[in-house]
């Protein structure tokens, strides 16, 4: 399995994203593209997680990110569930480009 991405909490394969520390207490999730229906990213600001490292609502869920106070942007993966995950990679630009790759082939 070829790694095209890899920070400490994502990591993206031939396959699937694998999100880190996704469930409490260090449960990792992995969603293979095909299941991925959309993804999108925003600007983080205090009031959509970046004060945030672990945790969210009904509707979003931030996997375990100790460096999310730091960063600016954020990507929302939607695969048709209530909760949406939501991730914070080291490089938002390049595992965006990655997902949006790998879900529309």
């Amino acid at each position: 399995m070829t790694i095209l991405y890899e920070d400490e909490y994502i990591i993206c394969d031939d396959d699937a994203l694998t999100i880190l520390y996704y469930y409490f207490p260090f449960g990792d999730k992995r969603i293979p593209y095909k299941k991925i229906n959309q993804v999108s990213t925003q600007e983080m600001t205090w009031w959509t997680g970046k004060t945030r490292i672990w945790g969210g609502s009904l509707s979003y869920w931030l996997n375990l990110d100790l460096k999310r106070p730091w960063k600016d942007k954020l990507i929302i993966i939607d695969e048709g569930e209530l909760t949406k995950p939501v991730i914070t990679p080291d490089d938002v630009d390049q595992v965006y480009q990655i997902l949006v790759t790998k879900t529309s082939s």
